[in-house]
C-alpha cells in the first residue's frame, strides 16, 4: 500500500457515491467508485484498493454482507468497512466485515479513525474543523 490509500467505494446510489468520494478525497484518499456489487468486486479482487467501503442495501437484491463474502473469498486480507443508513442489519452482515458504520450516527471524523485503524501504514489528513461566528 502507498501511504495515500486507495479506497473503493460500491453504492447504487450516485450521490451517495459523490459525497463519499469528495470526503474521502478531503481526506487524503485515492477513491475508486463502483454502481453496483460486480463492478467492485472485479476491482476489490484486481488489487486496485487497499480498503473497500461497501454500502449494506445495493440495487436489487444484492446485499453488502454477500458482496463481503465475495471480496473476501478473493481477497481475504482486503479490508472492508459498512457504511450504512440501516441501524438494524443482522449480526451475520457485521460479521461479514472488518468495521460497521452507521451513516447519520458516524461521523466523518469516525469514518477516517477506522480507515487509520484498518490501515495504520496510510496517511491521512484530518478534517477541516469549522470556524464558529
Amino acid at each position: 500500500m502507498s501511504a495515500r490509500p486507495r479506497i473503493l467505494c460500491v453504492d447504487d446510489r450516485q450521490d451517495s457515491l459523490l459525497v463519499r468520494k469528495l470526503l474521502l478525497e478531503q481526506f487524503g484518499c485515492d477513491v475508486l467508485v463502483a454502481a453496483d456489487a460486480p463492478s467492485c468486486l472485479i476491482a476489490a479482487t484486481r488489487g486496485e484498493a487497499d480498503l473497500v467501503v461497501i454500502d449494506y442495501h445495493l440495487a436489487g437484491e444484492a446485499m453488502g454482507d454477500d458482496l463481503a463474502k465475495d471480496i473476501r473469498a478473493c481477497s481475504p486480507e482486503l479490508p472492508l468497512i459498512m457504511l450504512t443508513g440501516d441501524p438494524a442489519i443482522p449480526e451475520a452482515a457485521k460479521a461479514s466485515v472488518d468495521a460497521v458504520l452507521i451513516k447519520g450516527v458516524s461521523n466523518p471524523s469516525d469514518l477516517l479513525a477506522t480507515i487509520q485503524e484498518l490501515l495504520p501504514n496510510a496517511t491521512l489528513r484530518q478534517p477541516r474543523s469549522r470556524v464558529k461566528p
